[in-house]
């Protein structure tokens, strides 16, 4: 949901509250009313009746449906509810990898160790993808691909090809 989308929310909410508070105040006026004025014949019911229905599909469009609702629902099912904020830190941890990385002379040491930096260059790709909305592009399979390459990274393997890739002339 981005900054004008959550504007609109917040404002659908505070209607959503004024006709609550609204509903609730008249009712308790009408019950007042029809206890006074006539406790044998309870009416009040009939308009907080009718009020009601109104309230509830104002409830229903405000907190189910509200703002792209299809869209958000999309999202949920197919398992790509990704954050901007999430896939941010999952570009900067992409970022880092491959600055670490690129300090390694890869072809060097091992030529089929070459695969981890195209694993990560099609990590890079997969999350620009899902930024614009790419729906191909499975955000856990990159989470998946970029936790493994963190883990060889600080693995005890990785501080061995690093100093072979350095001592090599």
């Amino acid at each position: 949901m981005n900054e004008e989308q959550a504007k609109e929310h917040i404002d659908s909410l505070k209607g959503f509250y004024g006709h609550l508070a609204s509903f609730v105040g008249v009712n308790l006026f009408l019950f007042m009313m029809n206890m006074i004025d006539s406790p044998d014949s309870i009416w009040f019911i009939y308009p907080m009746f009718g009020w009601g229905i109104g309230l509830i599909s104002h409830a229903f469009s405000v907190f189910w449906t509200g703002p792209d609702w299809e869209s958000r629902k999309l999202q949920e099912l197919t398992g790509l509810s990704q954050t901007r904020d999430q896939l941010s830190e999952l570009s900067e941890r992409t970022d880092n990898l491959i600055t670490i990385l690129s300090s390694v002379n890869w072809e060097k040491v091992d030529p089929e160790l070459m695969e981890t930096r195209d694993k990560l260059e099609r990590a890079r790709t997969d999350i620009a993808r899902l930024d614009q909305g790419d729906r191909t592009a499975s955000r856990t399979e990159v989470t998946r691909e970029i936790e493994k390459l963190e883990a060889f990274v600080s693995s005890s393997k990785f501080d061995y090809y690093d100093l072979a890739a350095r001592d090599k002339p």
